[in-house]
């Protein structure tokens, strides 16, 4: 099997797991209320963003399996697609960073909700324009996977310097600021939350002290995973920037980039919802919620069966169950009760 087979086979699997990640992060935040915080509405923006990217890289495998070529309206149109997801995404994933350090170090929230306004006009503006001056102008199309892992994106058949530029345009030049201004903000986010801990252990609850340890830890993962994942495809850039228009990446840089661009989805519904206490209990609930009423259903299923087969004579045999039943839930609420941890830490919690 080439690499291109097992690049296209990893990637799309990649893709599938963002595509469902990012849509339970979308509907998890529509359904439980409790939730619905500003930094988990910025989360909302970059999950919308990655979805888009897996759509459209789900589709570009897809259409070249079917026809076994590239066709040009569909590199047009998935390229257009993803070039502007991934850099909407690129924006908002800073945004967060940025936000979150306004509200917790600045201890400013204030400030940090009115920038919200200004967030949305760069995070969708920016990218669109930059997308429609590539589109209008022909700069994007079939990049051969020169730096690319399976999908469209700058056009090959431009001149090299073109292609230099466009490709930090459309996507490497704010991948590679975006590597070190959240890797800034989120390292004085942690040192900010390290001290405040430190100050102020004697008047904290255990609580809350242990909150703001697992909030801290999560800290060092965001910009951990976010390079991590993106990398792959910025060492193929600057190796490609080295080498001149005729290099050839190596397989596995190829295919790691293939998984790490489609995965940022998937990273995100792991740390911010399968992780997660909150989310992690509400899903629990759910689960249990369906189970209590499958098994109500069958229950009276059956109940109704045996009173039309035996007549009254079933009730004695029915009552006991039915008491059994309800205890066993009103304990199961009362355990679950119990579980509960309450945030305190609200300005930090996803």
């Amino acid at each position: 099997m080439d690499r291109n087979k097992v690049n296209e086979i990893l990637t799309t699997i990649t893709s599938v797991l963002s595509f469902f990640g990012t849509l339970f992060i979308i509907v998890s935040f529509f359904a439980w209320k409790d939730i619905r915080t500003t930094s988990r509405r910025i989360l909302i923006y970059i999950s919308t963003a990655d979805f888009f990217t897996s759509v459209a890289t789900i589709a570009a495998i897809t259409n070249f399996w079917l026809s076994g070529r590239e066709n040009q309206q569909v590199c047009l149109v998935q390229s257009v697609i993803g070039t502007l997801s991934v850099l909407c995404s690129f924006f908002w994933t800073v945004f967060m960073a940025l936000y979150l350090y306004i509200s917790v170090c600045k201890k400013n929230a204030r400030l940090a909700e009115r920038l919200m306004y200004l967030f949305h006009v760069c995070a969708w503006g920016i990218p669109v324009l930059i997308v429609a001056m590539a589109a209008t102008m022909n700069k994007l199309g079939d990049n051969g996977n020169k730096v690319s892992a399976g999908w469209c994106w700058v056009n090959k058949n431009l001149s090299w310097n073109d292609q230099v530029f466009w490709m930090l345009l459309a996507g490497k030049f704010w991948e590679i600021m975006a590597y070190f201004v959240i890797a800034v903000l989120y390292a004085l986010l942690k040192r900010n939350m390290r001290k405040e801990l430190h100050e102020n252990n004697r008047v904290l609850t255990q609580s809350t002290a242990i909150q703001a340890q697992k909030a801290e830890r999560k800290l060092i993962f965001v910009p951990l995973i976010f390079v991590l994942l993106r990398i792959w495809g910025t060492i193929r850039f600057l190796l490609l920037i080295a080498k001149g228009p005729d290099y050839k990446s190596f397989d596995w840089l190829l295919i790691l980039q293939g998984i790490g661009d489609n995965a940022p989805g998937f990273a995100n519904f792991l740390l911010f919802c399968f992780f997660t206490e909150k989310c992690l209990g509400r899903f629990h609930w759910c689960l249990q919620s369906c189970s209590t009423c499958f098994t109500s259903k069958t229950q009276h299923d059956r109940s109704s069966s045996l009173q039309a087969t035996y007549g009254d004579d079933v009730r004695n045999i029915q009552e006991p169950i039915i008491i059994i039943n309800e205890h066993n839930t009103i304990n199961g609420e009362n355990d679950h009760l119990k579980g509960h941890v309450n945030t305190d830490y609200s300005s930090i919690q996803y």
